[in-house]
């Protein structure tokens, strides 16, 4: 979006030339009124130029407009009922654009004084940008400020186990979904699956490719989302799909549910699907500020009520539903847990609830059977 300001000036009375000696008598004894005067003054030869980015969480306006007003306090800056409602009514704008184009979006707040020449005796003027990144856009920074492996030197224990059990390699194609370096798809192509890898992210993609090529594997690449109504998958192709650490990114049960249509069409009769999600626990009932945190922190949550819904009516069975941390501690070779520094942390929900104790959300495994 463009630029959007709002300027919070002070006009100060105008001088008067017509002041008597009484009145210049009096400022002299009050010392007071000089040392305003002087603080003014200082303000004049006082600047600023500062930037907030703001996560595109429209639950937290009040927050945020608490934040930006303890700021402009500190500025010497008191807003007018009338500065409020504008500031209000321009942060609100930005958290609201923001938030729909991207869940990674920041709204820029930024802070120059009105008035360059005057200072800060001239008021502030209030500039606010929406700044839009896309989940390939963040991950795209990846190999360039994390460590190797990004995600595991080792492929996800329950994957390999249910590739396992579905039949001979060479006949049975599986599609991975979220693919990135190949964590999974190296693994399994090196037994003999051919595997249809969806990946967003052009680096993840360079790396994975020059994985295949160097190794002859039997993969192709797709670069692709799959909810873009646009990316097609040919019918009951698919004896397994898998999406490890990919619904974590989803914002809305209407995107479970269009994500397990597709899965419906493009999986065998009797094929299986495998995927990652995180879920409230017990009976906990997330609100609107955790589920748009949620989206923010890569840790999408969902109800068992709410994924009942996204499969109502669809041929879909469910097999089993189990924790991935308990499940792959377990069977992963001792060398290979944690997958990542971060992984435990991440997967127990607190990326989003950074606590000592165990929040109300955790990364299950959920299979799916194909009726």
């Amino acid at each position: 979006m463009a630029n959007d300001n709002i300027s919070l000036q002070e006009s100060l009375p105008a001088p008067s030339v017509s002041e008597s000696k009484t009145e210049t008598e009096l400022i002299i004894k009050d010392p007071n009124i000089l040392k305003q005067a002087l603080l003014e003054k200082v303000k004049s030869l006082m600047n600023v130029r500062g930037e907030i980015a703001l996560p595109c969480v429209p639950a937290m306006l009040d927050e945020y407009l608490q934040l930006v007003q303890n700021l402009l306090k500190t500025l010497g800056q008191n807003l007018n009922e009338e500065n409020f409602n504008n500031l209000k009514e321009l942060i609100t704008k930005g958290l609201t654009e923001g938030y729909k184009l991207s869940p990674h979006a920041r709204l820029l707040v930024s802070f120059l004084p009105a008035e360059e020449a005057k200072g800060l005796a001239s008021g502030v003027t209030i500039n606010t940008k929406v700044l839009v990144e896309s989940v390939a856009d963040k991950y795209q920074q990846w190999p360039q400020i994390r460590q190797e492996p990004l995600f595991g030197s080792h492929p996800d224990a329950k994957v390999m186990k249910i590739a396992a059990e579905i039949g001979e390699p060479k006949t049975t194609t599986i599609l991975d979904i979220g693919a990135g370096t190949g964590r999974n798809t190296i693994p399994l192509a090196k037994l003999g699956y051919p595997v249809d890898a969806i990946e967003l992210t052009p680096a993840f993609i360079e790396k994975l490719n020059t994985e295949i090529n160097n190794q002859n594997l039997p993969v192709k690449v797709i670069q692709g989302d799959i909810l873009d109504p646009l990316l097609r998958m040919k019918v009951a192709r698919y004896k397994l799909a898998i999406a490890s650490e990919v619904l974590s990114h989803f914002r809305y049960t209407e995107q479970v549910r269009l994500f397990l249509a597709k899965m419906c069409d493009t999986l065998r009769s009797g094929g299986l699907l495998l995927f990652s999600a995180f879920f409230a626990i017990d009976d906990y009932e997330p609100d609107n500020f955790v589920k748009e945190m949620s989206e923010v922190s890569w840790s999408y949550i969902i109800t068992r009520k709410e994924l009942q819904a996204a499969m109502e009516d669809l041929p879909l069975e469910l097999i089993s539903d189990e924790s991935v941390i308990e499940y792959e501690q377990k069977h992963l070779p001792p060398e290979a847990w944690p997958p990542t520094t971060w992984y435990v942390n991440w997967a127990m929900g607190r990326d989003l609830f950074p606590i000592s104790k165990n929040p109300p959300m955790e990364l299950r495994w959920i299979l799916l059977k194909r009726i």
